[in-house]
């Protein structure tokens, strides 16, 4: 993974392996099945289910269906809310939406910078991020082709 010597905060949502390796903080038991909270930040919740349906299926809500990651947000009155659910493969575009972002974020701040004093590091910066968001797009096409053809 690329990384520039920009400062900039971690963004990408966990990996579906780092949540389900995480220990339990608490645990929704169903007949359709359980949904572990692997993690809590202030403002989102990350659940996975560990024991429910194999496929989405209309015996069950979606976010029965194992290794789905379930996402709650804070709302404003303090409340959780379900934001979404994702299978495991938008789970992973969703970690490249994040890893773009930071990218192009990064690429922006850079850019800004070179306007205002030219520099040979930064300007080799900016040409490895631009081959590495061609990489990133490229990844992204294949999961969203894999995503779309799942109906999920």
């Amino acid at each position: 993974m690329f990384t520039t010597n920009v400062e900039s905060p971690l963004t990408i949502r966990p990996g579906l392996e780092v949540l389900q390796n995480a220990p339990t903080l608490c645990e929704v038991d169903e007949s359709w099945g359980r949904i572990e909270l692997k993690l809590e930040t202030t403002d989102t919740r990350y659940w996975v289910t560990t024991r429910g349906l194999t496929r989405k299926s209309r015996e069950a809500p979606i976010n029965y269906v194992v290794n789905y990651v379930t996402v709650e947000r804070r709302t404003a009155d303090g409340r959780w809310d379900l934001s979404a659910v994702f299978s495991p493969e938008a789970w992973k575009l969703s970690q490249a939406f994040d890893y773009c972002q930071m990218l192009y974020r990064d690429l922006r701040m850079l850019k800004a910078r070179l306007e205002t004093a030219f520099s040979w590091e930064d300007k080799k910066q900016i040409d490895e991020i631009g081959h590495e968001l061609e990489r990133v797009n490229q990844v992204m096409l294949a999961l969203s082709e894999k995503v779309s053809a799942s109906g999920g």
